[in-house]
């Protein structure tokens, strides 16, 4: 009671406070709780004195029903949901005040690097999410994984597949870290682990699980990236000169006047300057090359021509080189050389470490700004790393596959080369050896490269470290080796089942070594580039992986005969054959649908559907542009006539006397 009147007192206006409508509501059941809740809400009171005018309320004697009750505390526990799910989605997003920091001292061109590393860690994630759940589990709790299969009309040629480890020396057992041989051959990393005995008595059925969990996560990827591809091309046309506003608007907008930490001041200064400085430098291009001459456009364009020339020439010579090192590896299969069993990746990765530093050395003699500079470098790199991917899985295929040349006497036994008798995990292998050399490689560059370079430049003042001086993060060579390397986890996902737990281990301990790099051992660039114009090329050009992989993945699924001695689907002719087989077991009605689902004139009406959306948003499209374009006619013509009543009145301002 005492505490009552203390409040009261404090009050200065109690009396005008106490004749608010808050007490003259009317004490309906329902309107009573929600109306008073509002007209308090919206008082210019502090917290305290809402308190005490809730407490003068509830001391009038109204009665409150269980109802309103119930309706305020499902109300309140509503909102603290809500705001524990917000506290949550705090908490998991990942390196949030690292990437503010990079984007505050770099620009944000950079940070777009560290975004899609990001974005790629949780791609991987996603994918062991889906494999742990649907494969690993029901395979470790549920099935017995001791029984050798035997697919239909094997010999014994083809059921060859020795699995004795235990004479493997310590070396040897340090070298299977790297080859993905012994232990981890016939471990669940691979594909010939997965040995399940075929019961049609289960309604569980892990062989199309394995195959459709592989083939959801390939399309999830691809719906994600697209939505991507989608935010950012917005962006990017929100991000045209035609839009932006003036300076002096962004000057005193950009500012975020809830910012109390000096730290995050000095970040967020960085971030505005580095963002006005692009906008400044564009400008200034645009004026440059609207003053060019037709001759200086024929210079430009003849270097063009010559530069793209001998670009073509050396991205020749890398696939040739490439295609010599994935022969000589594969003829060398008996030899247990770690050093013959990585040279395809050396090689590849060698090319792609040298070739992108000549395509960034060349690009600027072209006169593009710099946009254009980092998206056409990407472009050329990411073309040479997909094409020397693909050319080196084609060759793969040539020699376990037999693909072309079937009728070889390798061949003919088993319908692929007898002497891979598991060859799944042997392109397992393969595509593990890429994924562990990238984060080698990437560690090596970060540690034997980049580090004596800024240490050279630091410590001495001879003509070759002035020259060197430390290193510019360059975008697109980052960002190739992240494509490549995801493309290559796409396009291992089926042979190496937990090949993106190896990638979410590899791009996280990436993101570190690349921010010790980029603040040690780094300088900012002097050229900054809007991160708009490279997130829609970034997520272009990781679609392009896409489809490698899933191009490569869609061949072996459908027409390629599994292994006979190991994995899940040694008794099928292709992987594929389960759906169907699976489909033969629900009822007649649903079979019927599914014919109907795959016959030539579903997919035709589909399509034809799929055309009408869209022409509809193509037409939408365009009529918005026209839209846009009147709306701007239309601002310069109110821009011009009110410049023609400010130069009248200057003129009768004039003759006044």
């Amino acid at each position: 009671m005492e505490d009552s009147q203390n409040l009261r007192r404090r009050l200065p206006q109690h009396d005008v406070l106490t004749t608010h409508p808050y007490f003259k509501t009317e004490t309906s059941p329902e309107g009573l709780g929600n109306n008073q809740q509002v007209l308090l809400r919206a008082m210019p009171c502090s917290m305290q004195e809402k308190r005490l005018l809730r407490q003068l309320n509830a001391s009038t004697g109204r009665e409150v029903s269980s109802w309103v009750t119930w309706q305020q505390g499902r109300y309140r526990a509503y909102r603290q949901f809500q705001e524990g799910f917000r506290n949550l989605t705090r908490i998991c997003q990942l390196w949030k005040a690292s990437l503010d920091e990079i984007e505050g001292v770099f620009g944000p061109g950079i940070q777009s690097y560290f975004h899609f590393l990001k974005f790629l860690f949780f791609i991987n994630f996603l994918a062991v999410l889906l494999i742990t759940g649907f494969i690993l589990l029901p395979v470790t709790v549920s099935y017995d994984t001791t029984i050798f299969l035997k697919g239909p009309g094997a010999g014994l040629e083809c059921m060859n597949y020795s699995r004795d480890i235990s004479h493997r020396s310590a070396w040897q057992h340090l070298q299977d870290i790297f080859t993905g041989e012994g232990y981890l051959e016939h471990s669940y990393l691979f594909y010939g682990a997965y040995n399940v005995k075929q019961d049609n008595n289960r309604l569980y059925s892990v062989h199309l699980a394995y195959l459709l969990s592989i083939l959801g996560y390939l399309f999830a990827c691809f719906l994600w990236i697209l939505r991507r591809i989608v935010t950012s091309l917005v962006q990017w046309l929100m991000r045209r000169c035609e839009f932006k506003p003036c300076n002096s608007a962004r000057i005193f907008t950009e500012w975020d006047f809830c910012i109390q930490s000096p730290e995050v001041a000095t970040l967020k200064q960085r971030s505005i300057y580095n963002d006005l400085k692009i906008d400044l430098a564009e400008q200034i291009r645009r004026i440059l090359k609207q003053q060019r001459t037709w001759k200086q456009l024929t210079q430009l364009y003849l270097l063009r021509l010559l530069i793209n020339g001998v670009i073509l020439l050396l991205m020749a010579a890398a696939f040739y080189c490439i295609h010599l090192a994935t022969e000589v590896s594969q003829q060398d299969a008996a030899s247990l050389s770690v050093v013959n069993q990585y040279l395809p990746p050396v090689v590849i990765s060698i090319v792609n470490v040298f070739l992108p530093f000549l395509f960034h050395a060349l690009v600027q003699l072209e006169g593009c700004s710099p946009n254009t500079e980092v998206n056409l470098t990407l472009v050329r790199c990411v073309i040479l790393k997909l094409s020397s991917l693909g050319m080196f899985l084609f060759f793969l295929g040539h020699r376990v596959l037999c693909a072309g040349s079937i009728n070889a006497p390798q061949c003919q036994p088993c319908g692929y080369n007898k002497l891979y008798q598991c060859w799944e995990t042997h392109v397992g292998q393969e595509m593990y050896k890429m994924t562990f050399f990238s984060f080698l490689t990437t560690l090596a560059f970060a540690f034997l490269i980049s580090l004596p370079r800024r240490l050279l430049a630091k410590h001495s003042s001879c003509a070759l470290a002035r020259w060197l001086g430390k290193e510019e993060f360059l975008v697109p060579h980052n960002v190739l080796d992240i494509v490549a390397a995801q493309t290559v986890i796409w396009t291992g996902i089926f042979f190496c089942p937990l090949l993106p737990l190896l990638g979410c281990v590899s791009i996280f301990l990436t993101f570190y070594i690349k921010k010790y790099t980029l603040f040690q051992n780094c300088q900012p660039s002097a050229q900054l580039f809007r991160a708009s114009h490279s997130k829609f090329l970034f997520q272009t050009m990781l679609l392009l992986g896409l489809f490698l992989a899933c191009t490569s993945l869609g061949y072996v699924i459908s027409s390629v005969r599994p292994s006979q001695p190991c994995g899940l689907f040694a008794n099928y002719s292709t992987p594929w054959q389960v759906l169907p087989k699976a489909m033969s077991h629900l009822p007649t009605s649903a079979l019927l649908i599914w014919d109907y689902a795959t016959s030539n004139v579903f997919c035709f009406l589909l399509l034809m559907l799929l055309s009408l959306i869209l022409t509809v948003y193509i037409s939408q499209a365009q009529a918005n542009r026209q839209v846009i374009e009147r709306l701007k006619r239309q601002r310069a013509q109110c821009v011009q006539e009110k410049w023609c009543l400010v130069k009248k009145l200057a003129s009768h301002l004039v003759h006044l006397p």
